[in-house]
């Protein structure tokens, strides 16, 4: 089948909008599905709108509906990245907020504001709750010897360790420099103490790269503490601190 000019560039024009309406759809259903912005600018979006205004203002002018319709259906798709853009960065802030910088598990002072809330759900369930002090025992040893960098590599995986091996309904944060605590919901001293002996098997097997022949393992230690003794936050932190020590 033959074209001329005056067929083919108007096909052109739709496989041209064809193509960028499914870029762009493809951009908002993975903004979407991973709930992530990284590296997209709003500013850029609201100038490449302003964009698409004028082109189809443009377009109205010579009287062109091809030009018209195919810049303003992209100006509804970039519209609806720029509220998805502003949604999730807001939603991002609250989270950061949370969450400690280097590991990112959550921090002391989210932790420090929920566990509590945790706690009353649980006793009003009648459940026990229980407290894991985590401590790198070689934290500090790693840190004189490889420096800071390798330490900090130390406590991420040593938090993303943590993490995977914990329920969904449990909740680890970083304490202090080389301390994570964990909670450890409807569980009683047994289970606190089952799920300590199952961390420190499985810690057996946990190491930190130092370079590409060379890696260390991570030491653990861990003290617990269930409000089968106490019944608040701080007497359980002090109590698995104080279990921490004499481990």
């Amino acid at each position: 089948m033959m074209f001329d000019e005056a067929t083919l560039f108007p096909y052109i024009g739709y496989a041209a909008g064809l193509a960028t309406i499914l870029t762009f759809t493809i951009q908002i259903m993975k903004i979407i599905e991973t709930k992530k912005i990284t590296n997209l600018s709003s500013y850029m979006y609201i100038i490449y709108a302003l964009g698409l205004i004028c082109w189809a203002a443009y377009g109205v002018f010579i009287d062109n509906w091809l030009i018209v319709i195919a810049n303003l259906i992209t100006f509804i798709f970039t519209f609806i990245i720029l509220i998805l853009i502003l949604y999730y960065d807001a939603e991002d802030k609250i989270e950061r907020a949370r969450r400690d910088e280097l590991t990112y598990v959550f921090n002391r002072s989210y932790f420090e504001q929920t566990a509590p809330i945790k706690l009353a759900e649980n006793k009003a369930q009648q459940q026990h709750s229980a407290i894991l002090v985590v401590s790198a025992k070689n934290h500090n040893e790693i840190q004189k010897k490889y420096g800071s960098k390798i330490s900090n590599k130390l406590l991420k995986t040593l938090a993303k360790f943590l993490e995977k091996d914990l329920r969904e309904n449990d909740m680890v944060a970083r304490y202090e420099d080389d301390k994570f605590i964990v909670f450890l919901s409807g569980a009683d001293n047994k289970a606190a103490l089952l799920v300590t002996k199952r961390l420190l098997n499985n810690a057996n097997e946990l190491k930190v790269k130092i370079s590409k022949k060379e890696e260390c393992n991570i030491v653990i230690k861990i003290g617990s503490c269930s409000t089968e003794y106490y019944t608040d936050i701080p007497q359980l932190i002090k109590e698995a601190q104080k279990d921490l020590t004499e481990n």
